[in-house]
């Protein structure tokens, strides 16, 4: 049973108590617990880091360690309280869930409690979870919102080209210029207009929404390239092969702080490059990539594996290495080992403050020709 606590009632303690915070979009559950695991009080409060904050100096006076689980607000409330003195970890959700789902009953007070009880329990019950700083958090808005924009223009395109087919009129696409698809377009609708196909009118609003989201795409990779310049680690990252501007940001966003990671081989588990193992008795599966952590940033290290591989003409050790892999397993698995092997080398030059070395590469220009066509 929870000790209740009056209004106006301060509980002071030496030892250091543990907290619980299960956080809904409104509110959260507050579970507060000693050392020996007993539960000294229990409330509610308005989500927002002040009023949590507020809520715990009005009614504990000693040391707090607070702990909660990952999640959409996890990152402002975290800053928040942290700005206003307290010890507070950010657990996996996954990790959490494992454990929390041991109750019988599952509430939001439960919850709080058995989130209390891993954060007095210590490391061997929680798995911390790394908060980026703000400005990384900014970023990765700025790569999210650039990302949407590009998803809508490939869908306005994909709908213009199926609309227009019914009546014979085939668009080529290809890697072409937002300019270039909009001519297209607008000379497959002149042709519809001549064989009596009056849909011009009715497809001319699409093409505009096309043009002004391309436009937004534009100033977005603009943006992007300023801030990639204006980063030392930004522009370290980029003298690797395929790594543009997006890729580089993106990186730097997602790992925000090399030195949480003990090898470099870490960095590409926590991008969810390297493949699932299931492993019992004589039984050693490998799978398919884990495809866990962040998937745009796994994403754009795919494409620059498939720039340095198609597109780079200058020969380097890791092109070379890749090539080798393709005519060996075939491009698509090549591709994803290759970006795996770019997120190495991009966590050693950010944390060596180095550049790429492109080393000596030697390769028949038949076999290169035939594992890239």
């Amino acid at each position: 049973m929870a000790i209740k606590v009056k209004p106006d009632e301060v509980i002071r303690h030496e030892a250091v108590y543990s907290v619980g915070l299960d956080v809904s979009q409104r509110s959260t559950s507050i579970c507060v617990l000693d050392p020996d695991g007993k539960t000294v009080m229990e409330g509610q409060a308005k989500t927002n880091p002040f009023e949590i904050g507020r809520y715990l100096q009005k009614r504990m006076e000693g040391p707090l360690k607070l702990g909660m689980e990952t999640g959409s607000l996890a990152s402002w409330l975290y800053h928040g309280l942290r700005k206003m003195g307290f010890d507070i970890t950010v657990m996996d959700a996954v990790h959490a869930h494992r454990a929390l789902s041991l109750k019988r009953q599952k509430t939001d007070r439960n919850d709080a409690h058995g989130l209390a009880e891993m954060v007095r329990l210590g490391s061997d019950w929680m798995k911390a979870v790394h908060i980026k700083e703000q400005a990384s958090q900014e970023l990765r808005v700025q790569l999210a919102a650039r990302a949407r924009l590009v998803k809508q223009k490939i869908d306005l395109e994909n709908e213009l080209c199926g609309l227009l087919k019914p009546f014979g009129l085939i668009v080529a696409r290809g890697n072409v210029s937002a300019d270039t698809f909009r001519d297209r377009v607008i000379d497959a609708l002149c042709e519809a207009q001549d064989n009596g196909f009056h849909i011009r009118p009715l497809l001319m609003p699409l093409l505009d929404v096309h043009r002004i989201i391309a436009q937004h795409i534009a100033e977005a990779d603009m943006r992007l390239e300023i801030a990639a310049k204006a980063e030392p680690v930004c522009q370290r990252l980029m003298t690797v092969p395929g790594v543009g501007p997006v890729t580089a940001l993106a990186f730097r966003a997602t790992i925000d702080d090399p030195t949480r990671f003990k090898s470099a081989s870490d960095v590409a588990v926590y991008l969810g490059l390297t493949p699932r193992r299931y492993q019992s008795g004589e039984q050693d599966y490998h799978g398919r990539i884990s495809k866990r952590g962040h998937s745009p940033t796994r994403l754009h290290l795919v494409q620059a594996a498939t720039v340095l591989l198609i597109s780079v003409k200058r020969w380097s050790a890791l092109k070379a290495w890749g090539v080798r892999l393709v005519n060996r397993i075939g491009f698509n698995k090549a591709k994803v080992a290759v970006a795996r092997k770019l997120a190495t080398v991009l966590y050693r030059i950010w944390r060596d403050q180095s550049e790429f070395r492109w080393g000596k590469a030697t390769m028949d220009p038949a076999a290169s020709a035939a594992a890239t066509s």
